[in-house]
């Protein structure tokens, strides 16, 4: 009953203008290495942000050709030590792309749910990370830079993680029948429709992938989910592991991924079109209600 309560509290705390502001705060040219004092800018607001809700927040520095870069940690303490939750979403963007949908509307999403939450007693303890160079760089093949950084870091130091979602592009919609595509190899039925929130796990993240499902049916039945489980961890479908989900997989994490499935219904990714007013907030706060409650469940199990 607690918990209930807890989640219908919290569910009505959660603002669209709010979102809308984290948002357009984010949104604006910040690639890594063509836009670094503007993402260094992004980072400033993200971090003042997290401080302003009185939660931990802390820089780990990521070191790239040079520069230094940093993934921002805030943490909401709970009861017990072990087996964390994290939240994440990446805030760099695609060379040239203000970059609303990707990810701004992750980290939106992300800045909500730690607004929302801080300051709520929960047994397990929340990290809140904006993870920095997550979209590819011009001196390396490599991409999610600072998440397999963060990871490799947490699994060296024997952290654990009771889960990690990953927010990549969770803001665009497009009710047209046959606007959504999928990986070739993917072999599940998925609508032609793209309106639904898509959530991809592996065969370690399957029992939190049915706890979000669950979550959203009970309390946000207005969002539609399309659940996958790749198999192999995506190796064999490269599409589901270019997110930071993919650095908590090889580091052995239970993790997944969600999405509005970005290239395979958005038009706009990745180009200079993926603009705030090409997105869909009522989409946005579904899903930030959906993953709200979500956690509050595994952090009081």
């Amino acid at each position: 009953m607690y918990v209930t309560n807890s989640i219908e509290t919290v569910l009505s705390e959660i603002r669209i203008q709010r979102i809308k502001q984290y948002l357009r705060s984010v949104e604006g040219l910040r690639h890594g290495w063509e836009n670094y004092d503007a993402l260094e800018e992004k980072a400033e607001f993200i971090e003042t942000t997290l401080s302003s809700l009185k939660l931990n927040v802390q820089n780990q520095n990521v070191h790239f050709h040079g520069r230094t870069y940093r993934n921002i940690i805030a943490t909401l303490e709970g009861r017990e030590k072990e087996k964390t939750v994290l939240l994440g979403a990446h805030y760099d963007a695609a060379r040239g792309s203000p970059g609303a949908d990707d990810n701004a509307s992750g980290i939106a999403v992300m800045l909500e749910i730690a607004n929302v939450l801080s300051g709520r007693d929960l047994q397990r303890s929340i990290e809140f990370v904006a993870f920095t160079l997550e979209e590819p760089q011009p001196q390396t093949i490599h991409f999610l830079i600072g998440s397999n950084h963060f990871a490799r870091q947490a699994k060296q130091s024997g952290k654990q993680y009771r889960a990690v979602i990953i927010l990549e592009s969770v803001g665009y919609t497009d009710s047209a029948e046959g606007s959504q595509g999928i990986p070739f190899f993917v072999r599940i039925r998925v609508p032609r429709t793209g309106n639904f929130l898509g959530i991809v796990a592996n065969r370690k993240s399957k029992e939190l992938m049915n706890t979000i499902i669950a979550a959203g049916q009970q309390y946000v039945p207005a969002l539609k989910m399309v659940p996958y489980k790749v198999p192999f961890s995506g190796r064999f479908i490269p599409e589901t592991r270019f997110s930071d989900h993919a650095s908590f997989w090889n580091y052995g994490y239970p993790a997944l991924m969600l999405t509005d499935t970005a290239m395979f219904r958005n038009p706009h990714y990745h180009t200079q079109h993926d603009r705030h007013n090409t997105l869909d907030f009522h989409f946005i706060e579904n899903v930030t209600k959906t993953v709200a409650s979500s956690i509050l469940i595994l952090c009081n199990e």
